[in-house]
């Protein structure tokens, strides 16, 4: 189908049930990339055109796809559809929705990073963009901290079994024969019984396995029990390190020796002191990353385009990079105190 044909798109915007007037919606063909402006009438109507040569020049085909989107303060939404002849009007309403958080990221939420650069909104810096920043900041702080500051669940962890993995607990090396036959925590010693799980802290244990099989056999993993007061085979010595205890079954030396699967990190609904400070810590240094990771992108462009500019010989300091350094270099100590103070409440920096 020739693009001269009109295909006209419409439709209203609202917000909790009421039109939204006066803010710009936007029109993408996905296929030429070209980009059609508009702005809501009084009653949060809008229409666009798609054989308006002035928006889209290269016009519209059978079968491309076309994306309606529009950002308002901290709300959004967009909606895509498929041209299908012989229709040629399309109507497409749109529910702005709140960007404010998102359960793709855990330690700040959206607007926490909008409030931090000067109340920002999403006509300002999108929602997705800050979004990845802060997923970037969060993958940042659990790489130099090991541990997770929201509960994440650890599926078949395998562990190799040797001198550098495998410990002798120190209960076990002061232990004597047990005449008990009911609990399995005292022994004659010398068996290498403690491991550590690769993320901490423990918050609970789904199940830990070794591994029987032979070093040229299939795997064989034997699922064993934890001790709650009488018998069992394990028992979760040090929560906040990731230890373990074996009580009986000790792992082997070996490739693949045993296996876990737990849930590892900080609970978020938690009510103790000592995690909530760690999670307001963590916030804090979350935003701060995000909004140097933003400003640090933005100010690129304020160094080409800037008009308020000074040159020196061949010296030139744009006046928007200048703002944004000054405010990165302000930021800086904030930053560094908040990973001490991470270190200070126990959890080891890289």
């Amino acid at each position: 189908m020739v693009s001269s044909v009109p295909l006209i798109i419409y439709g209203e915007i609202t917000e909790s049930g009421s039109a939204v007037d006066t803010i710009t919606v936007k029109c993408r063909n996905e296929t030429t990339n070209e980009v059609g402006t508009t702005t809501t009438d009084s009653n949060g109507l809008y229409m666009f055109d798609l054989s308006d040569a002035g928006s889209f020049p290269s016009g519209w085909t059978d079968g491309q796809q076309i994306t309606i989107y529009t950002i308002y303060s901290n709300f959004e939404g967009e909606e895509t559809i498929t041209i299908a002849v012989p229709l040629y009007g399309y109507e497409q309403n749109i529910t702005l929705s709140a960007v404010t958080d998102s359960n793709l990221i855990n330690y700040c939420s959206v607007q926490d990073v909008y409030d931090e650069l000067d109340a920002k909104t999403a006509s300002d810096i999108s929602a997705d963009r800050i979004i990845k920043a802060v997923q970037r900041a969060e993958g940042l702080i659990d790489i130099k901290t090991g541990t997770f500051f929201t509960t994440v669940t650890r599926t078949d962890e395998v562990h190799t079994g040797d001198r550098y993995s495998l410990d002798v607990s120190p209960d076990y090396l002061d232990s004597v024969a047990s005449t008990s036959t009911l609990r399995r925590d005292s022994w004659w010693g010398l068996n290498n019984n403690r491991v550590k799980t690769d993320f901490k802290p423990i918050v609970s244990i789904t199940s830990l396995s070794r591994n029987d099989a032979g070093p040229t056999e299939t795997d064989s993993f034997t699922a064993l029990t934890e001790q709650t007061g009488s018998g069992g085979d394990f028992i979760v010595e040090d929560a906040d390190a990731g230890i373990i205890d074996w009580l009986n079954t000790y792992p082997r030396i070996g490739k693949r020796s045993w296996k876990i699967t737990y849930v590892a990190g900080y609970d978020r609904t938690s009510t103790d002191r000592k995690v909530v400070s760690m999670l307001k810590a963590v916030e804090r240094l979350t935003i701060l990353l995000a909004s140097k990771a933003i400003i640090t992108t933005k100010s690129t462009g304020s160094m080409f385009d800037s008009t308020r500019d000074v040159r020196i010989g061949t010296i030139e300091i744009k006046a928007g990079a200048l703002s944004s350094s000054q405010y990165l270099v302000s930021i800086t100590p904030e930053i560094t105190e908040l990973w001490k103070e991470l270190g200070d409440l126990g959890i080891e920096i890289i």
